[in-house]
């Protein structure tokens, strides 16, 4: 099968968990027997040789091309205008727009100039809105099968000019339009990256009932592996420990963005408040990373300023670093409003790092909990948004450890094998079905 994905992100250029998604799912593909093309912008990281022009916006846009081959995989930087911008996702909401509706035409040049020396893809999969206006011109020029994959819900509004700059005047209808609604209307069939969020938000899916289904992410276990680290975890959590300048004692980690709308950072930071009253707090240790939300940086700095067991870093870590991390402490919290997927659980996981996480989406397929499957658990789930449910599940977690080593170094054993179990492979054949047809179909009579 010949496959076409379009994406804003691919490794090495990286903001969220897209460009690791695209990037493995490609690979994938590929290792499974099928021809696979990428076309992705070069947000100004590549010098590609000219192709061609479009015309967006009043103005003619030069459009590079830069090439990288693998066998059968071939990646296409495109860049020229605003494709060379290094701002992945900007400059500012209207170079965003403006950038995705050039990218759109750009995407269909080139496939033209592919199409002088080779045959038509058999499907075209993109990847979130900022591609669909790609998406929907390639599927109205080429009338190729396409899947449209959402890995998380942006639920923006975009004016209908845009709509008619990209020559898809057919598809605006009203002044506003959700882009995300276009691609699933415009998509045979649209996807998202766990079945928990697919639920989750079954108001948005409901509308694409009969073909929308979800395609689990994976995880690559051979680079988030203790395999790279030395000494037992006790050594590596006191060593880790001690050049954070906090003193031996029970670890817990947070990673992600500090925001009040996803990550939860403001319920691990209440909660911690509440533990700070319990005599058990004095033997923990927290490690929060992470920076975004002033505020939100603000209060982890002051409570690192207040108690001698929290440490915060809010600069860029390297993926190195945080696998020593992860290998080191002995829980990771997970405090999300909402996760399409989530990585840090695996990520997590592979390391034999527990996750306590609240019971959403991606999360909750991943993870089984201590209260619901004592043999074969993996971690603790609580309610999403409940600082005091959370507290709770943190104490119960330290005092297993205390109290029942062995338990502990079960959950670990069982993290281990249950994130080895979500490859990339097994993401790519379900694909494969997807682009086929012949995969499992939510409706709205079933739900």
């Amino acid at each position: 099968m010949k496959v076409l994905l379009l994406g804003f992100e691919y490794l090495p250029i990286k903001v969220g968990g897209l460009a690791e998604a695209l990037t493995y799912i490609s690979r994938a593909l590929a290792s499974l027997g099928n021809e696979v093309i990428v076309f992705t912008p070069s947000h100004g990281r590549y010098q590609g040789e000219p192709i061609g022009r479009v015309k967006a916006f009043g103005e003619t846009h030069e459009v590079k091309v830069h090439k990288e081959e693998d066998g059968s995989l071939r990646i296409y930087r495109i860049g020229g205008s605003l494709l060379d911008s290094t701002d992945v996702y900007g400059p500012g909401w209207d170079g965003l727009l403006r950038k995705s509706v050039i990218f759109g035409k750009a995407s269909v040049l080139l496939l033209n100039e592919l199409l002088k020396e080779e045959e038509l893809p058999d499907v075209v999969h993109f990847h979130d809105w900022h591609t669909v206006f790609a998406g929907a011109l390639i599927k109205k020029y080429f009338n190729i099968r396409s899947v449209f994959t959402i890995h998380r819900l942006n639920k923006a509004k975009v004016p209908a000019y845009y709509f008619h700059e990209a020559n898809l005047s057919e598809l605006a209808p009203y002044p506003d339009l959700d882009p995300e609604h276009t691609g699933g209307y415009i998509a045979d069939l649209v996807t998202t990256v766990s079945k928990g969020y697919l639920l989750d938000e079954w108001g948005f899916f409901r509308n694409f009932d009969g073909k929308v289904t979800y395609v689990f992410n994976g995880i690559d276990c051979s680079f988030w592996s203790e395999e790279f680290l030395e000494g037992s975890r006790e050594e590596r959590r006191d060593k880790l420990l001690k050049k954070l300048g906090l003193e031996p004692g029970i670890a817990f980690m947070f990673i992600g963005r500090f925001d009040r709308g996803q990550k939860g950072v403001d319920v691990l930071l209440r909660a911690i408040e509440i533990l700070s009253k319990r005599e058990e707090f004095r033997d923990m240790r927290f490690i929060i990373i992470g920076k975004g939300d002033p505020e939100l940086e603000n209060w982890a700095k002051n409570l690192a300023g207040t108690y001698n067991n929290i440490a915060v870093i809010t600069e860029m870590l390297s993926r190195e670093f945080v696998r020593e991390i992860y290998g080191s402490v002995d829980f990771v919290v997970i405090p999300s409003y909402f996760e399409p997927f989530g990585l840090v659980q695996l990520e997590a996981m592979c390391l034999g790092a527990i996750p306590i996480a609240s019971s959403v989406g991606g999360l909750r397929d991943t993870i089984i909990s201590l209260d619901r499957e004592p043999h074969t658990a993996t971690g603790l789930l609580v309610p999403p948004g409940d600082p005091w449910a959370l507290a709770n599940g943190i104490l119960k977690l330290y005092s297993l450890y205390k109290e029942k080593p062995e338990v502990i170094e079960e959950l670990r054993e069982n993290c281990r094998r249950r994130a080895r179990s979500f490859t990339w492979e097994k993401s790519a054949k379900r694909y494969i079905k997807v682009y086929r047809g012949n995969v499992d179909r939510f409706f709205e009579f079933a739900i």
